[in-house]
């Protein structure tokens, strides 16, 4: 696949390079390409990727694929106005995925990518020791061991932590203490990689639920017909959507993320603490700080759902029995905190909330399909973590002065929480999967 700029293509490879240390061979396979898929995950600090390209020349051969050479790609967007805009990724190729032979002369491979500062990850191991907030030791660790710079958004909770890292690599300590990692609310932080930005960002959820929709002014739209009028509108038609395992709140109470008792056990004092955990408290929150879109949104979780006349936020569901600790590293003039220490039952709690809240992201996911040329700017707006607005008509679409009638349960605001970019000969169009917690209530402007 040659794309020029006279193409009707969004995007122009720029490069494609494949090079392998073993025998110093370097192939350039631009004009072979025939797809290229980016994953983008909110909970993965890298990204992956697919790449088929048509075998010419015997490049199986020449390179000698063994597992871990580098590929590198430079993704340029032809749009007028940012025409100069590239992206530019280094991926590992881990594995040879398939090898399709189409006929006697001409086969097709499939590579799998991830993102090549996983593989300095995979070859180093820490064990050593280190104080201060989850958040804080993760950015020290990556910019010293892999030399990739940590954009924090937010505040740690936590700020007196001491964590000896037990043997691993910096990505898997860096997942390891972003589980330590909430706000002081309880909010999770995010760790990942965007396609539009060099560095790794950790971001807390509530800084994402109140940030501004990346499209505030133009929200995307699912109404076919309107694609035959204004070009702006035509960009920003949801081309398709679905759902993915939607509503299942009988499996977020058995994880005992709706009401549940969580007993921590102090190995240090021999005494237990007891947390009643109601998520119904964990909304209240959400609704103080402004974080669901309005007084009048409705929460993906009813709190008026009764079970013989009780909330279910107040049943028991759940039994969850932790081991925790105190005091390992009180010392005179110090008072750090182990991994999995908390003082207070309001400490403990705030753990809970970070995997309840989670879980209710993700219960109603909404997977859609858009342009994608928006989002291979190189924007650091246009990627995971970031907050997108969508409009869906009503399936009776019409008021009585036949003013148009959004769809309120899918219509709203949304967390991106992956993205799948997917470049072949046809464009690029970019697969959305979007959460949140709340959907807009009835008396929502539209």
């Amino acid at each position: 696949m040659e794309l020029s700029a006279q193409s009707s293509t969004d995007y122009l490879i720029v490069d494609a390079t494949i090079s392998s240390t073993r025998n110093d061979t370097q192939v350039d396979i631009r004009t072979l390409v025939s797809e290229f898929i980016i994953f983008e995950h909110i909970e993965k600090p890298y990204l992956t990727g697919r790449l088929s390209f048509k075998e010419e020349e015997n490049i199986l051969q020449d390179v000698d694929f063994q597992g871990g050479e580098k590929l590198t790609i430079t993704i340029q967007h032809l749009e007028e106005t940012v025409s100069a805009n590239t992206i530019t990724k280094e991926f590992l190729i881990d594995k040879i995925e398939n090898i399709i032979r189409v006929d006697e002369r001409t086969e097709f491979v499939m590579l799998h990518l991830i993102e090549y500062h996983v593989f300095d990850s995979s070859g180093q191991n820490i064990s050593k020791s280190y104080n201060g907030s989850p958040t804080s030791i993760i950015k020290t660790i990556i910019e010293d061991f892999l030399d990739k710079e940590v954009l924090i958004e937010g505040v740690d909770d936590v700020k007196d932590m001491k964590v000896i890292i037990p043997n691993l690599n910096p990505i898997e300590a860096g997942a390891w203490l972003n589980k330590r990692a909430t706000t002081s609310d309880g909010l999770p932080f995010f760790f990942f990689s965007a396609l539009g930005v060099d560095n790794l960002i950790l971001k807390d959820l509530e800084k994402m639920l109140t940030q501004v929709p990346i499209n505030v002014e133009q929200p995307y739209i699912y109404a076919p017909s309107a694609g035959d009028g204004n070009e702006i509108v035509k960009r920003y038609l949801i081309q398709r959507y679905r759902y993915e395992s939607q509503e299942n709140l009988l499996k977020i109470m058995r994880n005992g993320h709706v009401g549940a008792k969580y007993v921590f056990h102090d190995t240090f004092k021999g005494i237990p603490t007891n947390v009643d955990f109601d998520v119904d408290n964990v909304f209240k929150t959400l609704i103080v700080k402004n974080a669901l879109g309005g007084e009048n949104s409705r929460y993906n979780h009813s709190p008026e759902f009764k079970i013989k006349d009780k909330k279910i936020g107040q049943h028991t569901s759940k039994v969850i029995s932790q081991i925790a600790s105190s005091g390992a590293y009180d010392t005179t003039g110090t008072t750090f905190k182990s991994y999995q220490d908390e003082k207070t039952v309001g400490g403990q709690a705030k753990k809970i909330n970070r995997d309840s809240l989670k879980e209710f992201l993700v219960k109603s996911p909404l997977v859609i399909t858009v342009r994608g040329r928006e989002f291979i700017t190189g924007d650091a707006n246009y990627t995971v973590g970031k907050t997108i607005r969508l409009r869906f008509l009503d399936t009776n679409p019409y008021l009585d002065d036949q003013t148009a009638k959004f769809d309120l349960k899918k219509s709203g605001d949304y967390l991106i929480m992956t993205a799948k970019h997917v470049f072949s000969d046809e464009g690029v169009a970019t697969e959305l999967t979007c959460g949140r917690v709340a959907s807009l209530g009835v008396e929502a402007e539209l």
